[in-house]
């Protein structure tokens, strides 16, 4: 899948006639827009707009990071609205991010199991496999003695010869060495020895490049069909994980359109309790979203801030 090529938005608020057609005029044809809004607080005092300020400056960056996490992509637009209704805003905006976040965790945490699970059940094919190649049956590595331990694993055929003189040689008949198949560079072996002795018996192994292997625990003496069985319920899960990355994929469909709708209007609300600041109370300005052709040089940013209000932002 492609990614959206990215455009630079300009949002503004400006009140004199010469910044407005300077910044409608670095727009693409057809994709600027200006509303002429009176800046009004409802009578709020300095203190009370910069509280606000900082309120949906918190909440811009919370849309933002969860967007960030949800991997969507902003596509920016004007808002529908010139006046915001500011607590019911604000608290829609923050149950939205709460929900969203929510769903987003639970469907991602259940996801992250299931592929844990996949990723337990290809190990347990891939031990059992490897079994199924030794040349040993199942009852052959597993010791009904509790006082004796057994050892499998994989010996270079060139040093096969030696290591089993080192074990006679070492453990007499205490320990004993049987060779299963062979790989086209190794031998499978497995070594039975007393508990006492097993980790010396390793050591000497070891000596002779001895590859261990973990012995798995078997549900059953049928190594195939356990095989089989493990290979189904792999499947079961795949097809699970599947569905849930489709439910994830819906999720960043809807919560993409939502957070993208809702943070179009917490900016411009931002920006115009900035401007109140800014520009006066009831001051009559223009809002202006032009998308751009190109890269606004640093002087035109700096002369437009030093008139109103401006934000830009990357937009698909």
């Amino acid at each position: 899948m492609s990614t959206p090529a990215k455009n630079t938005v300009l949002r503004a608020i400006l009140a004199d006639d010469a910044s407005v057609r300077m910044a409608t005029a670095l727009g693409t044809q057809g994709k600027t827009e200006s509303n002429t809004i009176p800046l009004t607080s409802g009578q709020l005092t300095t203190e009370q707009i910069v509280g606000r300020i900082k309120e949906l400056s918190k909440v811009r960056d919370e849309i933002v990071q969860v967007m960030r996490q949800l991997n969507l992509t902003r596509e920016a637009s004007p808002s529908a609205v010139d006046q915001l209704d500011y607590d019911s805003e604000l608290e829609s905006a923050k149950r939205e991010l709460d929900e969203t976040r929510e769903k987003y965790q639970e469907v991602q945490g259940r996801i992250e199991k299931i592929q844990r699970q996949i990723d337990d059940s290809k190990k347990r094919i891939a031990a059992l496999t490897e079994i199924s190649q030794t040349g040993f049956a199942t009852d052959q590595l597993e010791s009904e003695a509790e006082d004796f331990r057994r050892l499998l694993g994989r010996i270079p055929v060139k040093k096969l010869e030696a290591a089993q003189k080192a074990v006679r040689s070492q453990f007499k008949d205490q320990a004993i060495l049987a060779v299963g198949s062979k790989k086209p560079d190794a031998f499978y072996v497995l070594v039975a020895a007393p508990k006492d002795k097993s980790s010396q018996a390793l050591q000497t192994l070891l000596l002779y490049d001895f590859t261990p292997i973990q012995i798995p625990e078997y549900k059953s003496q049928d190594v195939k069909s356990e095989i089989q069985t493990e290979e189904e319920k792999a499947n079961a899960l795949a097809k699970e994980l599947d569905e849930l990355k489709l439910q994830l994929d819906d999720l960043r469909k809807t919560s993409g359109l939502t957070l993208n709708q809702r943070l179009d209007k917490v900016v411009d609300a931002l920006m115009m309790f900035r401007g109140i600041l800014k520009l006066g109370e009831g001051t009559l300005a223009s809002r202006i979203y032009a998308r751009l052709e190109r890269v606004l040089p640093a002087e035109t940013v700096n002369n437009l801030s030093r008139r109103g209000i401006i934000e830009l932002e990357s937009s698909s």
